[in-house]
């Protein structure tokens, strides 16, 4: 069995005449320690089935196998622990608590594991340790989000989920973030799910997987990775 097995998961929104498809019987596996990015135009399911994934949206029918665990069957607290042990989440809008410093947001996230990453160690990677005193309207966008990614990582998930991680930062920020996730996924072995509408960000990725209209398009393993660092677009 594969880390990730989703089977014929189905997901509406809306009622009649209304109604919107935005999964339509999908069928997806990811093996523990691999990077996928999930590709698609904007309303092609693919934060839904991130959503999905995360056990943030409930699905209609199917099933979500997360490290051997049907979360499709969870709910309420029994869902909250599996989130708090098991998931990271980092978003394109970085979502810090604003009257907390670096260091505190971080240490959000240590509260919420059993077993955290070094704070030190994560300042350290991420660029952060000159930083660890400062408010959030006191950094910039890379600067923030490379916060969130900190708050994200310390609570060592097994699985990090990714929805537009670079989506609002330029260029060269975008480059760091996706070298620093590069980083985590090495260092130790996080599972990685990375949605974006950016094609180039797939050629770091070991799976990459194409959704259109609430389906997967084309699913195929990257047999080309190259590092953050030789990414372009």
């Amino acid at each position: 069995m594969s880390y990730i097995d989703v089977k014929n998961v189905n997901k509406s929104f809306g009622e009649g005449a209304a109604m919107v498809k935005a999964l339509n019987g999908i069928n997806l596996s990811v093996n523990e320690g691999e990077i996928c990015t999930i590709l698609g135009q904007s309303g092609s399911g693919k934060s839904t089935l991130l959503n999905a994934l995360g056990g943030l949206d409930n699905i209609d029918g199917g099933q979500i196998i997360i490290d051997g665990q049907d979360i499709s069957k969870m709910h309420g607290e029994k869902l909250s622990e599996f989130r708090r042990k098991y998931l990271g989440f980092i978003f394109q809008f970085y979502n810090l608590v604003q009257n907390l410093t670096v260091l505190e947001n971080i240490q959000v996230g240590e509260y919420l594991s059993a077993s955290p990453l070094s704070i030190t160690e994560i300042l350290d990677i991420l660029g952060l340790t000159e930083l660890q005193d400062r408010f959030p309207n006191e950094l910039s966008g890379g600067q923030q989000q490379r916060c969130a990614i900190g708050r994200a990582i310390v609570k060592n998930p097994k699985l990090l989920l990714c929805d537009e991680p670079t989506g609002a930062l330029d260029y060269k920020t975008s480059k760091d973030i996706l070298a620093l996730l590069e980083k985590v996924n090495k260092n130790y072995g996080t599972t990685i799910l990375i949605v974006t509408h950016n094609e180039a960000i797939s050629r770091m990725a070991h799976k990459i997987v194409f959704m259109k209209d609430g389906n997967i398009d084309k699913m195929e393993k990257n047999t080309e990775q190259i590092t953050a660092d030789e990414l372009s677009w």
